[in-house]
């Protein structure tokens, strides 16, 4: 009876352990798919020194989505997810966050009625399709930006390079309050607002873009939320404006090639910045897409406690110098631990968001292929009669090229013409504008035939 009853038991042990032994199998898979899809833990810089963040394992539908990391090197888009979709579009924006960018950016532009806009460029024929529609004259007035569709950047279009050619035209352009609204209740660091032609909007088009940036930002809710604000000008009165007014994250961005910086312009910029956003070749010089050496403008503008981002990554080998062995992760690496940047603005955001993924930086070890390159490392190679011409020598960073009078404030709106009012008869007055030149000419048309007339009775 005994064997009987242990032959029954037999089935439900084998049972129960082949359950158990399943559970465990999806487990460890869980944990590898974890392990290899979600970044390493971050690390934090406080006075105790670089803090390792352990990450709880809950809202596991909802992790893919949520940018876990802000740690260095911070993620900044250039125009959303310019290399995929059109400039500053709602798709490129949203890309950007689906990707796992820290933080989206917005190149404001003023429209005609006074709106603030998120465009790359205020010329139109670069960045719309308006060549191909019949407002492709410069006399045509277009009424709507959005009557005419976006048109995707493609940077390296010389080379034959297209850039996502099935969507090239697709997306819609944002107005600056919806961009604000979008990235409100998005998994990101923050936002970062570029604001270029300050003054000519100030003096020519009485416009005051610094307390309508400011407006638009309160008035959105980002008075009373954690997402960090970004201000980016290469204007030093408008950050100063800014840092007077807000206690926003100010960037100022040097929109050209430097070699090194005068210690008392790097003062200047430390009492109006907090970080500075330099081009990859004033870290990197490049001549003919190979690095002539590094500048080493990153130590000293550390020193003085200001960030740098770099500016700007794209995916195109042929935007990449050979050094790189036309590998964007291979550029990003070497900018990041060669160099030392805190933040990179790219095109890409994706790739960005996968190198910070990369399981490798957490080996005390990196293999070969994660280490940063050394710089002339393919000049030194090569013989001097195929070596690239040399450099012409590029400009120093000095205190006058950062100093700025202040920002001017708008003069006040020009009063409206006068109108025609009713007169003591009941009718209306005369208006008090001047008459145009066609009435004027058809007055004299007019007297110069009676004359003629006259003479001829006569």
């Amino acid at each position: 009876m005994s064997d009987i009853m242990s032959d029954q038991k037999t089935p439900k042990v084998w049972c129960s352990l082949l359950g158990q032994f399943t559970q465990f199998i999806w487990f460890s898979y869980l944990l590898g798919l974890l392990d290899s899809v979600y970044p390493p833990n971050p690390l934090y810089n406080t006075p105790l020194g670089n803090i390792e963040v352990l990450l709880p394992l809950v809202n596991i539908p909802h992790m893919s989505l949520m940018v876990l990391t802000y740690g260095k090197p911070l993620i900044i888009s250039h125009n959303g997810a310019s290399g995929e979709y059109a400039d500053c579009t709602d798709m490129a924006y949203q890309k950007a966050v689906d990707d796992g960018a820290d933080v989206i950016d917005c190149s404001v532009q003023l429209t005609r009625d006074g709106t603030l806009v998120c465009m790359s460029n205020v010329d139109l024929l670069t960045i719309t399709t308006v060549t191909r529609s019949p407002y492709s004259s410069r006399l045509s007035l277009i009424p709507e930006i959005k009557s005419s569709a976006a048109l995707i950047s493609q940077p390296e279009s010389a080379y034959g390079l297209k850039r996502n050619p099935r969507y090239r035209n697709s997306g819609a352009f944002m107005r600056l309050s919806d961009f604000l609204k979008f990235a409100l209740d998005k998994h990101l660091l923050g936002v970062l607002i570029s604001i270029e032609h300050a003054k000519f909007m100030a003096e020519r088009l009485r416009f005051d873009v610094v307390e309508s940036v400011i407006s638009a930002l309160n008035l959105s809710g980002y008075d009373n939320t954690s997402l960090q604000v970004m201000i980016q000008s290469p204007n030093s009165s408008v950050l100063e404006m800014f840092k007077q007014l807000t206690q926003y994250k100010l960037v100022y961005k040097i929109d050209y090639t430097i070699r090194d910086a005068d210690p008392s312009s790097v003062s200047d910029i430390q009492t109006f910045a907090h970080a500075v956003a330099l081009s990859q070749d004033s870290i990197y010089p490049e001549s003919n897409l190979f690095i002539t050496g590094e500048t080493g403008l990153i130590p000293k503008l550390h020193a003085a406690d200001l960030d740098v981002y770099v500016y700007l990554f794209q995916n195109e080998f042929t935007s990449q110098p050979w050094d790189f062995l036309s590998d964007a992760t291979v550029m990003i690496n070497t900018y990041f631990v060669g160099a030392g940047v805190d933040g990179i603005i790219t095109d890409f955001p994706g790739t960005g968001r996968r190198y910070k993924r990369h399981t490798c930086r957490k080996l005390r070890e990196p293999p070969n292929y994660m280490l940063p390159i050394h710089d002339r490392l393919l000049l030194s190679q090569m013989s001097p009669g195929v070596m690239p011409p040399a450099m012409a020598p590029m400009p120093m960073l000095s205190t006058s090229n950062v100093t700025e009078p202040p920002l001017p404030t708008p003069p006040p709106p020009p009063p409206p013409p006068p109108t025609a009012v009713p007169s003591q008869h009941g009718g209306m007055a005369p208006s008090l504008q001047p008459t145009s030149g066609c009435q004027c000419v058809a007055s004299a048309y007019i007297q110069l035939v009676f004359i003629c007339g006259f003479y001829l009775l006569v």
